[in-house]
């Protein structure tokens, strides 16, 4: 049976504790700062993918678990498979406890391995948690000639990737380096739906580095359907889900590879990662990691998960920051193993994607958090899209904020990939 196990054992890492209730006058100042604040939660890649679904699913729940009850609010930066986000986080945005945001778990190993672009210290920001222990998986579309393990090493697969770093585009090259198979990786889509969608205009035959938890969440239908093959788990440990299905692990040869794979996929216990800028008040990061910690046992976000199939099993922000520090005092020729396997393209090809831009006229027939999302309806097609602070928005030619889109109006939107709106004029 293919059903998640959604909320494993609750809070199952019982060893990590729960942050301990903080001082009343402690709390009393964090109340104070908090009260009628926003706090960011910024997702580092584009809607409709896992960890969008996560981080505005938790985002719901969390503010009522911090003193002072502050407000959230969700927004989408992708970009080179969320380098550019942490990069940001830990550079400029403010370090007072107002801004909260998820990146790939492979950022950690960004910086390790000296991938390009990394301006961030990972052991020096402040890890707030992970939603969830993930186990990755190699999937491809079914009508890829593929059946057995051995077929996919061997099997010339395109594969799509979001950015360096990221699963999708670290884990074929590890396979290539280190099991000789022959993935081609096409880079640079806006997030995983768009892979997604690239599968099924069959641009793309697969996607390697893909959560178990955000397939069966965003893509059920298509395990049911039998549209997607299932060819290897990519983790420490097999999910119970997938009993039959081969694990990245057994593909050690000898103990030392062994460690390699280890360092490698250790990054999967912080499998869905939140953080804040370094230099927060302890006082405010207790207080973001006890509400973060205490979300997963509210019984309503309990009831959203299994309804959204959200797989939950959380590792707490002082076990993560573990994680972190354990990655950095690893042997150094394991380290460079590691990182010659994460990183080298000499067994890969790898080409940039080409993300399509496309023009769709409608009616507006919702409008959702203050004008950034707008659901729309044709005579044939419907959808949504995102519109962000950069997105030029005309209303009877005259330039407009967002928030003047109203239900009923008639516009033609320029959307690049899945929902990401350049620019929206309305009649």
């Amino acid at each position: 049976m293919m059903a998640s196990k959604y909320l494993a054992g609750g809070l199952c890492l019982g060893a990590l504790a729960l942050v301990a209730t903080a001082s009343p006058v402690a709390a009393d100042a964090v109340a104070d700062f908090y009260k009628g604040k926003r706090i960011q939660m910024l997702i580092g890649y584009s809607p409709g993918g896992g960890y969008d679904r996560y981080a505005r699913t938790i985002s719901r729940y969390w503010g009522k678990h911090i003193p002072g009850n502050p407000t959230f609010v969700s927004r989408n930066l992708p970009g080179a498979g969320s380098m550019r986000l942490m990069n940001e986080v830990y550079n400029t945005r403010p370090k007072d406890g107002t801004v909260v945001a998820t990146v790939g778990r492979g950022m950690v190993q960004e910086q390790l391995f000296g991938g390009k672009g990394v301006k961030f210290d990972a052991s020096k920001v402040s890890w707030i948690g992970s939603a969830n222990n993930e186990v990755s998986t190699c999937v491809v579309w079914h009508t890829v000639p593929v059946e057995s393990l051995q077929d996919f090493l061997n099997t010339e697969i395109v594969v799509g990737g979001t950015g360096p770093g990221a699963d999708t585009d670290t884990f074929p090259m590890i396979l290539n380096n280190l099991a000789g198979a022959k993935l081609k990786l096409v880079t640079g889509y806006p997030g995983g739906n768009d892979i997604n969608f690239g599968i099924e205009r069959g641009e793309l035959q697969g996607r390697c580095g893909w959560s178990w938890s955000s397939v069966v969440s965003t893509r059920a239908s298509w395990l049911k359907e039998k549209k997607i093959k299932v060819m290897l788990q990519l983790a420490l440990d097999k999910h119970p889900d997938l009993p039959d299905v081969p694990l990245v692990m057994d593909l050690a040869k000898d103990d030392r590879a062994r460690q390699i794979l280890t360092l490698i996929f250790g990054r999967q216990t912080m499998g869905r990662p939140y953080l804040t800028t370094p230099g927060v008040p302890a006082d405010r990061l207790k207080a973001l990691r006890a509400g973060f910690s205490a979300v997963f046992k509210d019984p309503e976000f309990q009831t959203m998960a299994k309804k959204t199939r959200l797989e939950i099993n959380p590792v707490s922000g002082e076990a993560v920051q573990r994680i972190v520090t354990a990655m950095f005092k690893s042997p150094k020729d394991i380290v460079e193993a590691a990182r010659v396997a994460s990183t080298s393209q000499e067994r890969t090809q790898v080409s940039k994607a080409v993300v399509p831009v496309v023009t769709v006229s409608g009616k507006i027939t919702g409008v959702q958090r203050e004008g950034r999302r707008i659901i729309w309806a044709g005579d044939v097609k419907k959808g949504r899209v995102n519109v962000g602070g950069s997105t030029e928005i005309t209303v009877a030619g005259q330039k407009v904020k967002r928030s003047a889109l109203k239900v009923g109006m008639t516009c033609d939107f320029k959307v690049k990939g899945v929902e990401a709106a350049l620019a929206i004029a309305c009649k």
